[in-house]
């Protein structure tokens, strides 16, 4: 090829196999379908990315039926990829593909996961805007090292067996009976990373026992307002990120605990997030973060004692979304006050107080700033 009697050469073209399928892999894979009309040389490449990415969104994008996204999908898995191993599959689709009447084949979408299950998958991500069960022949995968649920449901009980998963996440997950998520706790021995964001169930925990995950280093909580998560199982972490919410009265002893991140909601209960941090002897850094919509909160109390962590292993507080309000000046001077590892105090996002007598912001600034700190090398900053 030449421009202006210069030969110039496709570069990228020029790559190993390699290197062009690792590229191919960050786009889905319709995409990387289209990448074979550049050239013979790219036509084969996107048959052996070991991804599997189906997207519908593409499809509607160009205005396209989701039968053709299903044509393309059975294409992609049954006609050209049968002999080539896959490491990581994602389905994610939309309202308008799945619908909510009973045209959606579901059928065909079980014996999609049965064939990527098949084939050694090592990630699953599936993001289905519906209530549709979870196919089983998931739960028994012995390669699955991350799995990743979006609005399904779990409605029958089933044996789960996932000896190497290491990472699970919950989002949206619809569970007719409490039984069947702690089976699928006690079927994931060496779970290192757990997420569960808005698991709906039955309240009934009587009977039912939760195992303690052993190997849990991070997990993410945020759980409805009717069924207490039994947080023991998370109780071996050393990250947290957790909303607490207004009735939860029981913590277990975080003995690993070193990063908090706790995000409270529209009606402050200040005791709570003392009493947590007394349970939680190692913690190393707290990062709070208050409501930004207008919220309540209980006057501050102060505690009869100090909670272990704030007196002596605390290094790093951060508070965000800070109003001003008396009950939050409080707690951070009693942070500032009785922290004598205490690095740094930083606050985020100063904002005025809802409240019709708030304080302005320098005068939150220079009380803040004339506070006493326990810590010598204490700096306070302001973000």
């Amino acid at each position: 090829m030449s421009n202006g009697g210069m030969e110039t050469k496709d570069r990228i073209s020029a790559l190993p196999d390699e290197i062009l399928c690792h590229i191919l892999s960050f786009l889905s894979t319709h995409d990387s379908f289209a990448t074979s009309f550049l050239s013979k040389r790219w036509q084969p490449l996107w048959l052996f990315s070991p991804i599997l990415h189906l997207n519908d969104q593409t499809f509607i994008r160009n205005g396209r039926s989701y039968s053709s996204f299903f044509n393309f999908a059975y294409g992609t898995l049954f006609k050209c990829r049968m002999h080539q191993p896959l490491t990581v599959a994602r389905f994610n689709l939309t309202p308008r593909t799945c619908g909510y009447g009973s045209d959606f084949p579901y059928p065909l979408f079980k014996i999609w996961v049965s064939t990527v299950v098949q084939r050694g998958i090592q990630q699953l991500v599936i993001e289905i805007p519906r209530a549709l069960e979870v196919p089983h022949i998931i739960w028994t995968c012995k390669t699955l090292v991350v799995l990743k649920l979006y609005r399904l449901s779990v409605d029958v009980f089933v044996k789960v067996h996932l000896p190497v998963l290491k990472t699970l996440h919950l989002d949206f997950l619809f569970v007719s009976k409490s039984q069947y998520l702690a089976e699928i706790l006690h079927g994931c021995p060496v779970l290192e990373d757990f997420r569960a964001y808005h698991i709906f169930l039955d309240n009934k925990l009587d009977g039912v026992e939760f195992p303690t995950m052993p190997k849990l280093v991070r997990a993410d909580l945020k759980v409805d307002y009717v069924f207490e998560f039994p947080l023991k199982v998370v109780s071996n972490v050393e990250y947290f990120r957790f909303f607490l919410k207004l009735k939860k009265e029981s913590f277990p002893i975080f003995k690993n605990l070193l990063h908090l991140e706790l995000h409270l909601g529209l009606n402050i209960q200040w005791h709570l997030v003392i009493k947590m941090l007394s349970h939680c002897p190692k913690l190393e850094t707290i990062m709070l973060h208050m409501p930004v919509e207008p919220f309540s909160t209980t006057s501050w109390i102060s505690p009869q004692f100090v909670p272990h962590c704030v007196a002596s292993q605390l290094k790093r507080c951060s508070i965000f979304n800070y109003t001003g309000r008396k009950s939050e000046l409080q707690f951070t001077k009693f942070i500032l006050q009785n922290s004598t590892a205490l690095q740094t105090m930083t606050i985020h996002k100063i904002r005025p107080s809802y409240s019709s007598n708030h304080q302005s912001k320098f005068q939150m600034l220079q009380e803040l700033v004339m506070c006493p700190k326990n810590s010598a090398k204490c700096k306070l900053l302001f973000k």
